[in-house]
């Protein structure tokens, strides 16, 4: 199932970065700017990914998550983050074995672990 962690929509990346040492136990990530327009193929973050934050515009959007999976299709979905959410940014803690892809007006950022 996909956690979902709610920030603000004003959270600072500073703030943001306080949250993820706090809920995901990482005391040294930074924020990486990722898609900010609508991506409608499979795509992977950086591998030291340990999050993605999604900020769902009031307009309307969603990201979908999946996984492979030995099933007819091939694919399991996760979950996903959609206009449900567009009150507040969220913060999907990442599996390194997912995938993305979203619809409609999304911003992706990722939370990477420095190394």
């Amino acid at each position: 199932m996909l956690q979902k962690i709610k920030a603000r929509r004003s959270t600072t990346q500073n703030e943001l970065l306080e949250l993820c040492e706090r809920e995901l136990s990482c005391p040294r990530c930074t924020i990486v700017p990722g898609p900010t327009t609508e991506v409608v193929y499979k795509t992977l973050p950086p591998t030291n990914t340990i999050a993605i934050v999604v900020d769902i515009s009031s307009s309307g959007g969603a990201i979908k998550i999946g996984e492979s999976a030995n099933n007819n299709l091939g694919v399991a979905a996760v979950g996903r983050v959609g206009t449900e959410d567009a009150t507040d940014l969220v913060i999907v803690p990442w599996n390194v074995d997912w995938w993305f892809y979203s619809i409609g007006s999304v911003s992706i950022q990722y939370i990477v672990k420095v190394r």
